[in-house]
């Protein structure tokens, strides 16, 4: 390499010479001259007005406000009773059906289980009834014959033990009775969808009504993992407004109450804002994959025939709001030795103000005391020579965003 620079003519030599000369000069020149030149300081001032803290969550319409009428049964439809947008009561019918041979087989079967579980309850209640009876007679016994006698007599502790036997059983027996209640109650439920007649199951208006005469109900799979357990036939909602299930963060829920105001935006309608408010909050929790979740449900304040269960929506949870307070851009605060700050010019020169804050929220901060309406402070630092914004402190509240239309240039002398 040393040798072709050597073998080089003189005037290729001196160009190159030329050119680093230059070069360095105008680099210089440039570094001289932005020595001289001063940062300069985006400012804005203290006004007077309202702060609002909001938490940010997403989550879904739930279906609270609406059923959906279900049957078993399959064959082919004979009538449909209602039409869309009709009021009906509980037990209206909705709709009947020609069974069919399947269809015939389930209704005969969860006829039989119906009635099963009718006898069974009757017989688990007579046999509480000689229970009770039992009971009663070994009670009146010790407490009559024996309740005043020696614990360590032997017949006392035969007794007693009668007494106890009895009424164990008979609270056992009273424990069978709910079980089979219940049974009771799936079989009837299990019986009334299989019937050829579907009815409504709740009061409201009938919407989506999915059949017309002569369509074909196929046979149902009574599987638990199926989700063909059960043809749709319409769905009845009530006059009750929709409601929202979201998650909150374990740093989130301890500021959520109930009663909190809410703003919601449905993906589906991004210009439409609806209104709403808490309603509930699980502070119990869940956990999946280690991080932990509080449910809460947010109740609509009006309903509307766009919202559709199971929307996506996106919810600004008011947590708090305060009026005729002075405030002032988040990222004027500061945090410097320990204190929380404003930057502020004085002299000429660049100034540190202790203040107290309140509030605040994603975009500015509540000065409780330490500074003045109209004071005017330093949001944002730029640095001439790197054209780089510079914080000289560390903001309190994080990352924001700023006001620009509030901040205006200064660049001191």
């Amino acid at each position: 390499m040393k040798n072709k620079v050597l073998s080089m003519p003189r005037w290729v030599k001196a160009l190159i010479l030329f050119a680093i000369i230059v070069v360095g000069f105008v680099v210089y020149r440039r570094s001289k001259s932005s020595q001289g030149q001063p940062p300069q300081y985006q400012t804005a001032k203290i006004e007077q007005g309202t702060i609002t803290a909001t938490i940010s969550v997403s989550g879904s319409v739930t279906t609270s406000n609406s059923r959906t009428v279900t049957t078993t049964a399959s064959g082919v439809v004979k009538k449909v009773y209602v039409k869309e947008g009709q009021k009906v009561t509980v037990g209206t019918p909705i709709l009947s059906i020609d069974l069919d041979l399947n269809g015939r087989q389930k209704y005969q079967s969860a006829y039989s289980s119906y009635q099963s579980a009718q006898n069974n309850l009757k017989s688990a209640q007579n046999k509480i009834l000689d229970l009770e009876s039992t009971l009663v007679n070994a009670k009146n016994i010790f407490d009559n014959q024996w309740s005043g006698k020696s614990p360590d007599d032997p017949t006392y502790k035969q007794k007693y033990n009668d007494y106890l036997s009895a009424q164990a059983s008979y609270d056992n027996q009273q424990n069978v009775i709910k079980q089979v209640q219940s049974s009771l109650e799936a079989s009837r439920l299990a019986f009334q969808l299989a019937s050829a007649t579907v009815y409504s199951p709740i009061s409201g208006t009938v919407s989506a009504v999915s059949l017309t005469p002569g369509m074909i109900l196929n046979p149902t799979s009574d599987s638990a993992n199926s989700s063909n357990s059960e043809n749709k036939i319409a769905i009845v909602k009530t006059a009750a407004n929709p409601s929202i299930s979201v998650s909150l963060t374990e740093t989130d829920v301890s500021r959520v109450k109930v009663g909190h105001k809410a703003v919601i935006v449905l993906d589906a309608y991004p210009d439409k804002t609806f209104s709403g408010s808490v309603i509930a909050v699980d502070t119990t929790g869940t956990v999946a994959s280690g991080v932990v979740s509080y449910p809460a449900t947010i109740l609509f304040d009006t309903g509307s025939d766009d919202i559709l269960p199971n929307m996506s929506v996106s919810v600004n949870i008011i947590t708090n709001s305060k009026t005729d307070i002075l405030k002032v851009e988040s990222s004027a605060v500061q945090s410097q030795s320990g204190q929380t700050v404003l930057r502020v010019i004085k002299n000429g020169q660049l100034d540190y103000l202790p203040v107290e804050v309140g509030l605040r929220s994603d975009s500015e901060v509540e000065i409780v005391s330490g500074a003045t309406l109209g004071q005017e402070v330093v949001t944002n630092i730029i640095n001439p020579t790197s054209s780089s914004s510079s914080g000289s402190g560390t903001s309190v509240f994080g990352s924001f965003s700023q006001q620009g239309g509030a901040n205006r240039m200064m660049r001191l002398p």
